[in-house]
């Protein structure tokens, strides 16, 4: 196995292992590689689902970018009629000016990288396992079947699929494929497909619980997922960052009868289930922030509040829903401000939500950032 080194402080995003990225920094790869992976595009990224693992393949995202969704996702100010820059994100070449000073980049074929993990990191870089296509034989699912089956799921789909390319009547001449299919349709398939993670042996699928994570990653609206997929790929984050640099224009709130509103964004809403929406007037409230094992002192205000927007008739289940939320044993609290963070995220980058979901660090109180002279009230005390 053979590995490339990239420099921590220079690397705008942070790499998760399990995301692997199609990597050809010097371009030599796109006319036999670039058409054989998006032929067998869906194939390849399901097969590499079914072994926990994201295949991000940048010219397929960048072909599929809606610019003027992800532009008002950066820019939430901006309105319809604004200019929207004409744009490039495919450029593989960004990567080569974070990569360590002593890697001849002359020896850098197309392949695959995939960031090894905490534990394999130097001090001052990130180590990736890079694979190049050259070392596998001519089949398109070559790659898949070893990455895969190195994560522990066997199937018999690999031999399918193989017959389906290489052999036999139903072969495949990748010198003469058919047109691919819509990259619009193929995107959608691939970000709605939901697998679970597989663990443990060749022949013993464990079905992993649905973690918190896992279930808000699921409310995340399509251009946020889309910005997330870029951002893994490294140098979308880098076209990001360039391209679609985030508003410093911050929104006043405007609370008007239990609904939160964002005037200078277009007077978007901010929508929230009633129990999320009356933990966040409660912080908006109390600017000093509050801790989360002080919650039991404020069960009679958040009490009303809930009441006030919650629409619900019975008292006592009211109550029950602020004794947990207000329980210190529970967990219940997590889950919400999780649910209010992810609500603001929906509608434009962390970079300008932070300012406005609940936020701080372990065993502090907890705050919402916005300056409380942007905000105004419309609603019965």
């Amino acid at each position: 196995m053979q590995y490339i080194s990239f420099y921590k402080d220079r690397l705008p995003f942070k790499p998760k292992s399990n995301v692997v990225i199609y990597f050809d920094v010097m371009g030599v790869g796109r006319k036999y590689y670039t058409r054989v992976i998006e032929r067998y595009y869906p194939l390849i990224v399901n097969e590499f689902r079914r072994g926990g693992l994201e295949f991000c393949y940048l010219p397929k995202i960048a072909h599929d970018m809606d610019l003027e969704k992800i532009y008002h996702y950066f820019n939430p100010q901006a309105g319809p009629n604004d200019h929207i820059p004409h744009i490039s994100l495919y450029e593989d070449r960004d990567l080569l000016e974070y990569i360590v000073k002593d890697y001849n980049q002359w020896q850098l074929s197309p392949g695959l990288i995939q960031y090894m993990g905490d534990e394999f990191d130097k001090e001052d870089t990130y180590t990736f396992a890079y694979t190049p296509l050259e070392d596998f034989e001519s089949s398109p699912i070559e790659l898949v079947k070893l990455y895969v089956e190195h994560h522990g799921v066997h199937d018999d789909i690999f031999e399918t699929m193989e017959s389906e390319v290489c052999c036999g009547e139903s072969a495949v001449c990748l010198d003469d494929m058919p047109s691919p299919v819509s990259a619009k349709s193929l995107s959608t398939e691939a970000s709605s497909f939901k697998v679970p993670r597989y663990s443990g042996k060749a022949n013993r699928r464990c079905i992993e619980p649905i973690s918190e994570e896992a279930d808000v990653e699921m409310m995340m609206s399509e251009v946020q997922k889309l910005v997330e997929r870029l951002r893994q790929s490294g140098v979308g984050e880098i076209a990001l960052q360039r391209l679609f640099k985030p508003t410093q224009e911050l929104s006043r709130i405007h609370v008007r009868y239990g609904r939160i509103f964002l005037p200078d964004y277009n007077n978007m809403e901010i929508k929230m289930h009633p129990l999320s929406k009356a933990i966040y007037l409660l912080y908006l409230r109390h600017p000093e922030g509050i801790m989360f094992s002080y919650l039991p002192d404020y069960r009679r205000e958040l009490l009303h509040l809930y009441g006030l927007i919650s629409g619900r008739d019975s008292l006592e289940d009211i109550r029950r829903s602020i004794d947990d939320v207000t329980d210190p044993t529970r967990n219940s609290i997590n889950e919400k401000c999780s649910r209010i963070k992810q609500a603001f995220l929906r509608e434009f980058d962390d970079s300008i939500a932070r300012n406005y979901y609940i936020t701080g660090e372990r065993g502090e109180a907890k705050k919402i950032l916005l300056p409380r002279e942007m905000v105004t009230w419309d609603m019965p005390d």
